[in-house]
């Protein structure tokens, strides 16, 4: 008798918890007053970007029976890179297709190769599976009526033009294609071989406007949450221009940001394309602060371990650099990744805000360049690239906020951009890289 009224007194208990319980789940009222806004971990710094507007082209070319003709205006540029992108690209099985005799082929060409992974994000492909195997690295696309007067062909090309991948072009008026370079001012290009790299020259002067941007400081603070998976954790030294959390560590140099993860494992499994999740990564943390063209890729091997580079943009022309390291990163972003993860972080804290234009500066042309460049140190079989760019130099007043943007001769060897005009001044050949400022 006593061991059923105990049962009976236990399951009364359970009953009345079943109910309590019940009760606080239908009824339950978060304490979100009592919750401190300010402790939300901020990984905003600017904004995001579609792929289109950080992969895109940065010179377009005609070819026609007198030479090369081009231009490097952004606006129109996107004209032909969209009509492009709405096409359908389809993988030809035969190879060394023939031009129509005597025909106008049109060409787009991007500052840095491209893998097929990230190229088929801003391209249609029909059925690509054997490209996509081909592991070809491509950075310019020529297009052009096919010898039997039907077909539109493109190809696809790699920085030297040796490697090629021909397609047949769907859903392209032809004529849309070229009405898009006939309405504009095309200028003759020369084309110049380079190690490792064909790349296109301005064959008369080009004068650019010298830009004036005001400038904001993005805090070192902003990346903590960013870079360090506990923020709680990190601790500041050297006055706040270093974080570490005992394994990574984020620092400033001037106006430059560098960090390193060491505790990655290497694997051997298959990553995402580095360029893509680089993208992905930077739209995450929205940190384009100012207009970005992708600009390089360093593969250590095919699983996706490398690094890849952003430069900065103003106006039609990319912006440099070229003083000591790590100040070349002032115009640039680099990421390199490591098994899937971020292992090194460099680049700019500058936000520039561009005000106006102050003068301008005509540049020889590119050929000139390069032949005054022989005459000097510059083993000019070394260089790997050249371009009209702005040169952007650290500030050096904490009170004026502003920089200037000047244009000049840029070239690369062994992956580093110099100045043209300082290499020049430093040979005494002062003068030779510029004239007519104004």
């Amino acid at each position: 008798m006593h061991r059923e009224w105990v049962k009976s007194v236990l399951l009364g208990v359970l009953v009345l918890a079943s109910v309590a319980m019940t009760a606080n789940i239908l009824f339950y009222k978060s304490d979100f007053e009592n919750y401190d806004p300010n402790s939300t971990k901020q990984v905003a710094i600017a904004e995001t970007r579609k792929i289109p507007e950080i992969i895109r082209p940065n010179l377009m070319l005609e070819h026609n029976v007198n030479g090369e003709f081009g231009q490097t205006g952004n606006a129109r540029l996107q004209k032909v890179y969209t009509l492009l992108r709405q096409s359908v690209f389809r993988e030809q099985t035969g190879s060394n297709v023939e031009k129509g005799k005597g025909s106008t082929h049109y060409k787009l060409i991007f500052p840095a190769p491209l893998t097929f992974e990230t190229l088929s994000k801003v391209f249609q492909f029909d059925n690509a599976k054997s490209m996509r195997a081909s592991h070809t690295l491509v950075d310019r696309i020529d297009v052009f009526t096919s010898s039997n007067g039907r077909n539109v062909t493109a190809v696809f090309l790699s920085a030297d033009e040796k490697n090629k991948i021909y397609t047949t072009v769907d859903h392209l008026n032809i004529n849309n294609l070229k009405a898009l370079y006939a309405d504009t001012k095309l200028q003759p290009y020369d084309r110049q071989p380079l190690k490792g790299k064909v790349v296109y020259l301005p064959h008369d002067k080009t004068t650019v406007n010298t830009e004036v941007s005001y400038f904001k400081e993005i805090s070192l603070e902003e990346f903590i949450p960013i870079l360090f998976t506990d923020p709680d954790n990190v601790f500041a030294a050297r006055g706040k221009t270093e974080y570490t959390d005992s394994e990574r560590q984020m620092e400033r140099t001037n106006n430059v940001i560098q960090f390193v993860n060491p505790g990655i494992a290497n694997t051997t499994e298959q990553r995402a394309d580095p360029i893509l999740t680089s993208l992905e990564w930077m739209n995450s943390v929205k940190l384009w602060t100012d207009d970005y063209i992708y600009q390089g890729i360093s593969l250590k091997n095919s699983r996706g371990d490398g690094s890849v580079t952003f430069r900065m943009t103003l106006g039609n022309y990319m912006v440099f650099n070229t003083e000591a390291y790590p100040n070349w990163y002032l115009s640039m972003v680099e990421l390199t990744w490591r098994s899937g993860e971020l292992s090194n972080y460099k680049g700019t804290l500058l936000d520039l805000n561009l005000v106006d234009s102050q003068g301008s500066v005509t540049l020889e042309p590119g050929k000139t360049i390069l032949d005054r460049l022989s005459r000097t140190r510059v083993k000019v079989k070394s260089v790997e690239d050249m371009a009209i760019g702005y040169e952007l130099k650290n500030p050096t007043s904490v009170s004026d906020q502003s920089v200037v943007a000047t244009p000049d001769w840029f070239y690369k060897i062994d992956g580093r951009w110099y100045s043209a005009t300082n290499t020049l001044m430093i040979n005494s050949d002062i003068g030779q890289g510029k004239e007519d400022q104004s």
